[in-house]
């Protein structure tokens, strides 16, 4: 026979193993008219504590059928003790960033900042491709408005 504190720590980690799937880490995707795919990230903190014990109480536990001696003590092999135990737990869950996917270009999102060169960091690649783009867009242009040679 299984002793009490499993049962308790079978049924909380049964309840746990319910609230947590892969849906709580990576969030179902989310379509947006100009079909763009958006992806929540999350982290997701546990903590979970169980424990009990048998405690002796100060008086005997006389079952039926049993006498006690001269000093209060019952003449049983096996003496009962109450049982007393408990299981807590507790869960975090916190949005780290969104994934965004778009024509096969995908971007991390951050949820928040921790300050401001974050941000810029998250501009950069960007900034550099418009430049790229520009300085490309300038020399096929300077190229098509010159003539072509006549043979």
């Amino acid at each position: 026979m299984a002793h009490t504190i499993e049962n308790i720590m079978k049924s909380s980690m049964d309840q746990i193993k319910a609230m947590v799937d892969v849906n709580t880490i990576v969030g179902n995707p989310i379509m947006t008219g100009n079909e763009t795919m958006i992806l929540p990230v999350s982290k997701v903190s546990l903590g979970f504590f169980s424990g009990g014990g048998e405690y002796n109480s100060k008086a005997p536990v006389k079952k039926s059928g049993e006498a006690f001696d001269s000093n209060g003590v019952t003449n049983a092999a096996e003496e009962r003790f109450p049982f007393a135990g408990t299981s807590v737990a507790g869960m975090c869950l916190t949005p780290m960033a969104f994934l965004s996917v778009n024509g096969g270009s995908v971007k991390v999102l951050p949820a928040q900042y921790n300050n401001s060169w974050d941000k810029v960091i998250d501009i950069v690649p960007d900034m550099i491709s418009k430049i790229e783009k520009a300085v490309n867009d300038a020399k096929t242009g300077a190229k098509a408005g010159e003539q072509a040679p006549v043979c």
